[in-house]
């Protein structure tokens, strides 16, 4: 693909997010339960239970990223790009940022060959766009040095309740590798998680109703401030959380 692509959107999302590590059992019951109310996401693929979600995450030479997520830093951002079917012709290429509570994602499309030039740290192919959230990336990479540091792939099931736009999302078999970073190829992984552990993340935009919460089972699990992008960076680390 050459030349502007003049029929890009970009996507804002402000919304808050909880995570928790929950059990595959609690897993089966919530999923069969949710499955009776919500909608599954457009994404899913029944000869999957689920759908591949695959990122490839940036930062700088100093880790700005991993170091304002681990050491708690209010306002931090993270970039990503990322895909659900390595055949895929589009990209997502996203801005993910927290300030306080509230999580701001921030989305552009762009094509894959672009997509595979970037992934070469080559930016220049993120101006021909004349996009506010690539403009702003680009800037930001060029002003920090960010290169591609890890690539994060897992299964998805997703359920969404549009009347209060609640979605909740299960994660597993979350992986990682830092060392072949092509969102397209097939590649060798580092399982991050055990089996038996899945991640439950509900997102929403004002407010949980009382009835989702219980039948979620929110008061009974542990909070915690999951990220993937740092579980997928261990390896690199050490256990740093």
């Amino acid at each position: 693909m050459s030349g502007v692509i003049k029929s890009m959107h970009n996507i804002k999302i402000n919304r808050n997010e909880l995570k928790y590590y929950i059990p595959y059992k609690e897993y089966i019951v919530l999923s069969n339960l949710l499955k009776k109310i919500f909608q599954k996401d457009k994404y899913h693929k029944e000869s999957l239970g689920g759908y591949l979600v695959r990122s490839l995450y940036f930062d700088t030479i100093d880790n700005k990223s991993f170091e304002d997520k681990v050491g708690g830093i209010e306002e931090r951002s993270k970039y990503r790009l990322r895909i659900y079917d390595t055949h895929s012709k589009s990209v997502k290429f996203e801005i993910k940022s927290k300030t306080n509570y509230i999580i701001t994602k921030e989305t552009a499309i762009i094509s894959r060959n672009d997509a595979e030039e970037i992934q070469k740290t080559n930016y220049e192919v993120m101006l021909k766009y004349n996009n506010e959230v690539l403009n702003k990336v680009y800037i930001e990479f060029k002003k920090r040095s960010y290169y591609p540091v890890v690539l994060v792939e897992y299964l998805r099931v997703a359920f969404l309740y549009d009347a209060n736009k609640i979605r909740v999302v299960f994660d597993r078999f979350l992986k990682s590798t830092p060392l072949q970073l092509d969102l397209f190829t097939d590649t060798v992984f580092m399982p991050q998680l055990k089996k038996d552990i899945v991640i439950m993340e509900i997102k929403y935009d004002n407010f949980i109703p009382m009835w989702i919460k219980q039948l979620l089972q929110v008061p009974s699990f542990e909070r915690s401030a999951i990220s993937k992008y740092v579980i997928g960076r261990l390896d690199t680390f050490g256990t740093l959380i």
